[in-house]
């Protein structure tokens, strides 16, 4: 496995990057790691998102869909657990028309869900085994947990809108309890939906799943 390499920080701030290599690659246009659902009747879709069809007999894809994850059994560690997707807090957001793609222009976020994916990081970010396995190579400093759906070339820089945010490392470990979140991430970007590591995303799957 090749060796994972990052600079750290002083301190977590949004400006304050520092360029790593990785060996995540970006994935082909239209295509996602993890499950998604469209939802025709998604729960408490915000106001003024309803539109009226604008297609000839009025079709439904011209309506608001909600956007939600989908069970994966594979990453998600609670067996048999399925995501509500009538609880609020569990939309990701809302795409103003159906067939529409998951992009800036088209996406609406969802205030009350990206606290849940904080609340899992806050929790969760030092078991990471991905993040672990970079914490062996650093001295003490913080270190920043990349959103994978745009890792930077090797030795470059990310962008600030593709860092969830910030962990402490000490002796070669990631202090539990120390995230410091990224205030200039977007979760949709030119680049799409935001993709958390494979342990963390399960842990997000396990959140939502109890809500």
């Amino acid at each position: 496995m090749a060796m994972l390499r990052i600079f750290v920080a002083a301190r977590p701030s949004p400006h304050a990057y520092r360029s790593f290599s990785t060996t995540h690659a970006r994935l082909a246009p239209g295509l996602y790691p993890y499950p998604l659902v469209r939802l025709s009747q998604p729960a408490q879709m915000p106001p003024g998102t309803h539109t009226q069809p604008t297609t000839q007999g009025g079709g439904s894809g011209d309506l608001p869909v909600g956007l939600a994850f989908g069970r994966d059994d594979k990453a998600a560690s609670t067996q048999g657990a399925k995501i509500n997707s009538s609880s609020s807090s569990n939309i990701i957001g809302w795409l103003k028309r159906k067939n529409d793609p998951i992009t800036p222009e088209h996406f609406i976020e969802n205030s009350e869900f990206w606290p849940v994916v904080v609340k899992v990081l806050e929790k969760h970010a030092h078991e990471d085994p991905e993040l672990k396995a970079q914490a062996v190579f650093q001295k003490d400093g913080w270190i920043n947990i990349a959103d994978r759906r745009n890792p930077p070339p090797l030795g470059r820089t990310g962008d600030p809108d593709d860092i969830f945010g910030f962990v402490l490392v000490m002796k070669k470990v990631i202090q539990p309890e120390t995230f410091q979140s990224n205030i200039v991430h977007r979760p949709v970007t030119r680049d799409g939906l935001f993709q958390l590591p494979k342990y963390l995303h399960g842990k997000l799957l396990d959140a939502l799943a109890q809500r």
